[in-house]
């Protein structure tokens, strides 16, 4: 027999041992209780596709009334393949960018969870702090692509000759009504009036 043979035998023999001493270990006597545990409270699975959903209908919201907003009195240009899908586009795009904003904020609160259940290292200060800067890139990004898109769709309506964008009636009717701003001379005029005639009706 092999000196390797014979260290695998030995080996054997003990793991028999061993097994054949510990038969009548019960290890549940050693296992904890349900009742023993601490209330870990129910554990919630955040829906990613559910947040992603919202996003999309938040952008798609931002990108119709931007369009409405430039091409609105224009029906036929609106409603043309290439603006659809283009607006189609950026709302895939922005919704993007919305849902990542909403996953760093989501990752900020965690990480001050953390720092309030105890965990104060430097390490986990240097995090947080990258992630309030990423949340100010976040906002920049999200503010500057909402400004490139209103440039771009204002632009195309210059570019195709529809310079002044016609307001709704219901807009002139309530800038014609409430929108008026006195300045202080009318109103000193109004006032003047308003004794003059209380006088001539006492005379």
């Amino acid at each position: 027999m092999s000196k390797t043979e014979n260290e695998k035998n030995r080996i054997q023999d003990e793991f028999d041992q061993i097994q054949s001493e510990n038969s009548d270990f019960d290890i549940s006597k050693h296992l904890a209780k349900p009742e023993d545990l601490p209330d870990l409270g129910e554990i919630e699975i955040y829906d990613y596709d559910a947040d992603m959903t919202v996003s999309s209908q938040q952008s798609m919201e931002v990108l119709e009334s931007l369009v409405d907003l430039y091409l609105g009195d224009v029906p036929k240009l609106k409603e043309h393949p290439y603006i659809m899908n283009k607006m189609k586009e950026d709302a895939t795009v922005y919704a993007e960018a919305l849902f990542l904003a909403k996953m760093t904020r989501k990752n900020f609160l965690n990480q001050l969870r953390q720092v309030d259940n105890g965990d104060n290292s430097a390490r986990m200060h240097e995090v947080v702090n990258q992630t309030i800067g990423q949340i100010r890139e976040n906002s920049k990004f999200l503010s500057g692509q909402r400004t490139e898109l209103e440039k771009f769709y204002k632009n195309l309506r210059n570019d195709l000759g529809y310079t002044e964008i016609t307001p709704d009636s219901k807009m002139e009717e309530d800038e014609n009504t409430e929108g008026d701003v006195m300045d202080n001379r009318k109103l000193n005029d109004l006032i003047k009036n308003a004794m003059l005639s209380k006088d001539d009706k006492k005379n």
